[in-house]
């Protein structure tokens, strides 16, 4: 395929989305490793904001953040208070089969296991090869969602995950292009960024793509 033709096509559709969806990112939690961690997890194939606070992931996050706010920006804390309280505040979602708390810990664990240790936003960066692979090689996460964790950090970045890859094929199936993968996805997204929407932060321009991609009748996606 012609990237540059790719590129050319999502530039186009960018038009379909309204100008509000750029500021509409909720802002993550930045310098707050433990709740970008239980974010980042929990989201994963959940409903992510609803009018019940109660029910949504942002919400009970809130809520956690509340019961336990040393475990905030403090993985060791986070992995202290143990799966059971996890999941007793953010619920038994599950992910390939495993409850999402216990990849929680799991992961809570291997950053704490590098040399030096990650304990806190602060010492987590993005393109670390040994950070991202102490995420990605639990059973149930994977580099979709690490690049979302970094997002909720305050990092820039793309989630290039069914929506933004929704986005992305529609676009280019609109001009008699194939389809693509989350890496070729994500790259032509950066592209589009930052051709188009350099004034907009990467983390809201993905939110922007995100939010109308979701928006859509289904019988559109």
């Amino acid at each position: 395929m012609d990237e540059q033709l790719a590129i050319a096509a999502v530039a186009k559709a960018l038009g379909h989305i309204p100008e509000e969806n750029f500021t509409a990112w909720p802002g993550g939690w930045p310098d707050q490793i433990g709740m970008s961690l239980v974010d980042a997890v929990f989201s994963i194939r959940a409903v992510y904001k609803t009018r019940n606070p109660a029910k949504g992931v942002l919400g009970r996050a809130k809520s956690f953040r509340d019961a336990y706010p040393g475990a905030a920006n403090d993985l060791e804390c986070l992995r202290n208070l143990g799966e059971r309280r996890i999941r007793e505040v953010m619920g038994n979602g599950k992910t390939v089969g495993r409850y999402k708390s216990e990849c929680i810990i799991e992961a809570a664990s291997n950053f704490l296991s590098l040399t030096p240790p990650v304990v806190t936003a602060a010492h987590l960066h993005a393109l670390d090869p040994d950070h991202r692979r102490a995420y990605t090689k639990i059973r149930g996460l994977g580099g979709v969602t690490y690049e979302y964790l970094t997002m909720l950090l305050g990092q820039p970045g793309i989630k290039a995950d069914r929506m933004i890859r929704g986005f992305v094929d529609t676009a280019l199936k609109e001009q008699h292009l194939a389809p693509v993968n989350a890496a070729t996805a994500r790259r032509i997204v950066a592209a589009v960024h930052a051709a188009e929407r350099p004034d907009v932060e990467l983390q809201k321009f993905d939110h922007a793509i995100w939010i109308y991609q979701r928006d859509l009748p289904k019988s559109a996606k």
